[in-house]
């Protein structure tokens, strides 16, 4: 029997990926998991969320054991039917299963700027800062992608297809379901 597809996403901080990546779900009337992992995680391993979540911002040999559940449990997902798994090193989890489209969305820092500042949370603070706040996003997303998979995180070769955010969310949701169709036809 043939895989599940399923898509993984990974993402520059505020370039509009997780919106993408419901867009992707929506359209395909599948899954799309991305915190929700944390809990599934949880329930799995018997470690509280916090351990969990907490675990995803440190390189520690200590959390090992909850980096592995996160693993199982998407490796879970994946085998039960077609979903979207946003972030956590989805595309290196399932590296070693056909059928994964595997992309990126990134942005110019500028749109990421105004992106970020037009969240209800967002903080009034001049660009200079937002620009320091985005680099220690990304550079906490790339430490522990790096640390963890064989890979460097955002680099083209490691995905199967790369989107500028600019291009708007409906076309690169478009475009990321138009690819998955396209390796499901490859595939028959």
């Amino acid at each position: 029997m043939k895989e599940p597809m399923v898509i993984t996403m990974a993402r520059e901080y505020a370039s509009g990926g997780s919106e993408i990546a419901q867009a992707v779900a929506d359209k395909l009337g599948i899954p799309l998991y991305n915190k929700e992992l944390i809990t599934l995680a949880a329930k799995k391993s018997g470690l509280t969320e916090e351990a969990i979540a907490a675990s995803e911002n440190q390189r520690s040999g200590s959390l090992i054991y909850s980096l592995y559940m996160m693993g199982n449990t998407i490796k879970e997902l994946a085998a039960e039917g077609p979903c979207v798994i946003l972030g956590r090193c989805g595309d290196y989890v399932l590296r070693e299963r056909p059928n994964v489209l595997r992309t990126f969305v990134y942005a110019p820092l500028e749109t990421r700027i105004q992106f970020a500042k037009s969240r209800p949370d967002a903080k009034d603070m001049p660009d200079r800062l937002w620009e320091t706040q985005l680099a220690k996003h990304d550079r906490a997303r790339a430490s522990y992608y790096n640390y963890y998979t064989e890979n460097r995180w955002g680099e083209a070769k490691n995905y199967d297809l790369c989107l500028n955010a600019t291009l708007g969310r409906e076309a690169c949701a478009d475009l990321i379901v138009a690819a998955a169709r396209a390796m499901q036809e490859a595939d028959k």
